[in-house]
């Protein structure tokens, strides 16, 4: 450091008139490679095909076995691609309305993860479906005189892609349940490494982090809306989040059905108390760090539960054949503990209505007459009911689906998304 420090000071003094700032291009990320190929015919192995051996014949499917090999297409993307090169076997393509309507399918998306096995149970089941923990050396100031830090079993991959990316490759996965977590003790994560131990809040970091996942995904989602509001592109009518009216609200809980076939989610989310000292209302936290404000109730109603889709099911005639459409209601009292992450889900929901009521003056403006004006009561006054919504007309705003598999997640941690067999 002595040796090069006057080296660099002299050559910043002879650049000093030269230029200072220098931009900053990102690397453009490769397209998509393909490697289908049209499918050769059906080689035949019969003698009386072959009037020498199998393996003198040119192109013979023994020697040249992968030319048979069949490989995937490209999959489809949610917007029309740029170009398209005629002459490509396997040019991109846009989803079809069909495999729109699949993708926004929360549940569908969560069968169509890579298949894992759980370490606990030994059942191979979707990686959406589990948890992933690995091994990691966390350095300790109180372990001076240790050679090595201890290796803790912690959850990674838990976050999304975009705050922070997986800390190491491979790991092991258990399912995404409480119980699953608690099981860990008997010590079947040493067949990944003996030296691996486990520490007391492993479970509570586990919930901590799959409730941030909710709000970043309500973050993206949010910032998604705003981009298109500011920019005026992908306006639909179809809402992506909306606010349930007094009279909603009222008929759902009286009912315990929600008549609409496109929601994914309710969530019950009231504005955060104010403080008794200062008269002031907590503020929104999204970081990682374990949260301080955590208030638990003795008896703390359930995360979740389930809504019929539709009001009456009996003269269905699939009723006895498939189940009824269910919507998952979201109590944000049980699910987010913490008053700062209440205070942030709160505050992502009103901005995105912020949005939503600008495409709808939007529409209104453009089309008065379909959206007559409606005059407010008491009844069709806003409650603290949210209603997300997600199908193939909601996808190209917003992905209102990551947000519902992000917290039938966080139901099903909490032991409520599993059947008990």
């Amino acid at each position: 450091m002595p040796r090069i420090l006057p080296r660099l000071l002299k050559k910043i003094e002879s650049q000093a008139d030269q230029q200072k700032f220098f931009d900053f291009k990102l690397s453009k990320k490769n397209s998509a490679i393909s490697l289908f190929k049209p499918p050769l015919p059906v080689p035949s192995f019969h003698p009386s095909d072959h009037p020498r051996s199998i393996l003198l014949t040119p192109g013979n499917a023994i020697i040249n076995v992968k030319d048979y090999a069949k490989h995937k297409r490209i999959p489809p993307s949610l917007t029309k691609p740029e170009k398209i090169d005629p002459k490509d076997v396997d040019p991109a393509r846009q989803m079809s309305k069909q495999e729109l309507a699949c993708w926004a399918n929360p549940y569908l998306r969560m069968l169509s993860s890579p298949i894992r096995t759980c370490l606990v149970t030994q059942r191979r089941l979707p990686s959406d479906l589990l948890i992933r923990l690995t091994g990691m050396r966390i350095p300790s100031s109180r372990l001076q005189n240790e050679k090595r830090s201890m290796a803790k079993l912690v959850p990674d991959g838990l976050l999304h892609p975009k705050y922070t990316n997986r800390n190491v490759s491979g790991g092991l996965y258990v399912l995404c349940w409480r119980k699953a977590i608690t099981q860990l003790e008997k010590g079947a994560y040493k067949r990944m490494s003996p030296e691996l131990t486990l520490y007391s809040h492993l479970e509570q970091q586990v919930a901590h982090l799959l409730r941030l996942r909710v709000l970043q995904e309500f973050e993206l989602l949010t910032e998604r809306l705003e981009y298109a509001v500011k920019h005026h592109r992908n306006f639909g009518t179809s809402p992506v989040l909306r606010r349930l009216t007094r009279e909603e609200w009222g008929l759902m809980r009286s009912t315990g059905s929600l008549p609409c076939q496109n929601a994914v989610a309710v969530l019950i989310v009231p504005p955060p108390n104010r403080n008794g000292l200062t008269k002031e209302r907590p503020k929104g936290s999204l970081s990682a760090l374990p949260p301080t404000d955590e208030h638990v109730l003795k008896n703390p109603p359930p995360t979740s539960i389930l809504l019929s889709a539709v009001e009456d099911s009996s003269n269905e005639e699939i009723s006895n054949v498939l189940p009824p459409l269910q919507i998952p209601l979201y109590n944000s009292i049980a699910a987010f503990p913490s008053r700062s992450q209440r205070a942030a889900l709160h505050a992502l929901l009103l901005r995105i209505l912020t949005a939503e009521r600008f495409v709808k003056r939007f529409y209104a403006k453009k089309d008065p007459i379909s959206q007559p004006i409606i005059k407010r009561d008491s009844s069709t006054k806003g409650s603290h009911a949210f209603l997300l919504c997600a199908d193939e007309n909601t996808v190209h705003r917003g992905d209102s689906t990551a947000v519902a598999l992000a917290l039938w997640r966080l139901r099903m941690y909490d032991s409520e998304g599993w059947e008990s067999s």
